[in-house]
């Protein structure tokens, strides 16, 4: 059997590139390993995963990889939406429709869907969702929206593929911290991301930084999550700050910034998936909205969402400290919302069971 995945791969995205890794391991944990990747970077992609690539926007190569596979899969992620642009929107549909047009069994895998501002990309994004065989979501936000568009059949609720998501090892991520010069278990991890001039925004969490890493005696340490691009944001929140603190500027795969996460005190994130990898790895978090998709999963496992342009550091602190003296409880949660997750993201690879 021959797969063909589609997403935004290959763009130096530790969210994403996690969605990809995890989609190739589901599948091969179902014995399909003729896989073919649409990449910003192919001859990367292909060498970092051991799967065929190509360049996502050759349309020769992307039509004929199409036409010549047995299952397209639009995975992960947040595609389907047209906040972000609706060019980007319309290269993921024509994907899609392709696929339908020269008959190819089409899934869509483990995204959330929405938010659709321009009614003619409703129209479109209905017209053509309605004609794919399989449609799992990541959350129930993302099923009510595709029932506003009357898309109900084929529809089933599962989890974002990167709950499954397994960190580096202990000896690996040992080395990256001393690399970095960071002191294992004794750090807050914030991540990130530009989102409109939010100065006022930058400045309340610069605060709240440096009031939960006083009060904690926390290092303070800024993991971005798009290379090359949350730094620049990462500096601009950073300037406010009292406390010392680092940046990591290293790219380093998904899994070792699960380690990285895995061993901090607590996250503060606005990247969804830093959000995730903190849940994966069972450790306190604070979410930052800036898009429904982090509303979505925060309302997923019962924890609250801060606005990116209405919190103030007060609260965040209030919130952090309520985490942080109940350790404990906390985490227990988290487990239980965890395990909840795993068993639903299964649902993103059953379909295979029945494709052999």
């Amino acid at each position: 059997m021959k797969i063909l995945i589609s997403g935004y791969y290959g763009f130096e995205n530790t969210g994403d590139d996690a969605v990809l890794e995890c989609i190739i391991a589901g599948l091969r944990e179902k014995g399909i390993n003729d896989i073919t990747v649409l990449s910003n970077t192919p001859t990367n992609t292909s060498f970092r995963y051991n799967v065929k690539s190509i360049y996502r926007n050759s349309f020769k190569e992307v039509f004929n990889a199409i036409k010549n596979t047995d299952i397209l899969l639009s995975g992960g992620g947040s595609l389907i939406q047209d906040i972000t642009s609706s060019k980007s929107l319309w290269y993921y549909l024509s994907i899609i429709f392709f696929g339908i047009l020269l008959r190819k069994k089409v899934y869509i895998v483990g995204q959330g869907i929405g938010p659709l501002e321009h009614k003619y990309n409703r129209l479109l994004s209905s017209f053509i969702l309605r004609r794919v065989d399989l449609i799992t979501v990541r959350d129930k936000d993302s099923m009510i929206f595709l029932k506003e568009l009357n898309i109900e059949k084929n529809v089933i609720l599962a989890a974002d593929p990167v709950v499954d998501l397994a960190p580096c090892s202990d000896e690996r991520l040992e080395e990256i911290l001393r690399n970095e010069g960071i002191d294992k278990g004794k750090y807050i991890v914030v991540c990130t991301r530009e989102w409109g001039n939010n100065e006022l925004s930058r400045v309340e969490l610069a605060k709240a930084v440096d009031d939960i890493s006083k009060k904690y005696n926390l290092e303070v340490v800024f993991l971005p999550f798009y290379y090359n691009k949350d730094d620049a944001e990462s500096e601009k929140v950073a300037n406010y700050l009292k406390s010392p603190y680092k940046i990591i500027k290293s790219k380093y795969e998904p899994k070792e910034i699960l380690g990285i996460v895995k061993n901090c005190q607590l996250l503060i994130g606005v990247r969804l998936h830093s959000l995730v990898f903190a849940l994966v790895s069972l450790v306190p978090f604070i979410g930052i909205s800036y898009d429904p998709k982090i509303d979505g999963f925060l309302k997923s496992i019962n924890l609250k969402s801060f606005k990116i342009d209405k919190f103030s550091s007060d609260e965040l602190v209030n919130y952090a400290e309520s985490i942080l003296d109940n350790r404990d409880n906390f985490i227990d949660n988290l487990k239980i919302h965890l395990e909840e997750l795993r068993k639903l993201s299964d649902n993103n690879f059953n379909v295979f069971d029945k494709s052999k």
